[in-house]
């Protein structure tokens, strides 16, 4: 269990810093200059996702192109299409209940029980963050398992 915690981490952990920084700083910026708590919490979910996805594609891509030069075969639409899917098999469910409904919510309500938002978006981004990757970490497995 060591091992797969120190391979989730490591896999997770760069993106996850992009991330937050994106969604706590984003949602700040618009409840600043707004005063719209709704629209931070929705801003700071999209940059949550924007930080994450980017990272995780850049590094899974990179990644790709190691092994396919390392190897000698070209990088081509076909692996790339295979490198979107298996971000698509590993995410995909977290995401639609992480975006829909799950990351707002706290976003949004954990402010509310706290006396500083940048806290309280920080912290129901957390705790999104921990619903999030308990979907996630299966897929992937699953994806590792039948999808390589």
């Amino acid at each position: 269990m060591k091992k797969k915690l120190k391979e989730w981490i490591g896999r997770y952990l760069p993106a996850e810093i992009i991330s937050t920084i994106l969604s706590v700083s984003s949602a700040w910026f618009v409840k600043s200059y707004f005063n719209e708590a709704v629209l931070a919490a929705f801003v700071g979910s999209l940059m949550a996702s924007v930080g994450f996805y980017g990272t995780m594609a850049f590094r899974d891509i990179s990644k790709a192109l190691e092994h396919h030069r390392k190897h000698q075969m070209k990088y081509g639409i076909i692996s790339f299409l295979k490198d979107f899917r298996n971000l698509l098999v590993e995410f995909g469910p977290a995401e639609i209940i992480d975006v829909v409904i799950v990351r707002p919510f706290l976003m949004y309500s954990a402010p509310q029980f706290t006396d500083s938002f940048l806290l309280g978006t920080f912290i129901g981004k957390m705790s999104a963050d921990v619903v999030f990757y308990v979907f996630a970490v299966i897929m992937y497995e699953v994806r590792k398992k039948h999808l390589s």
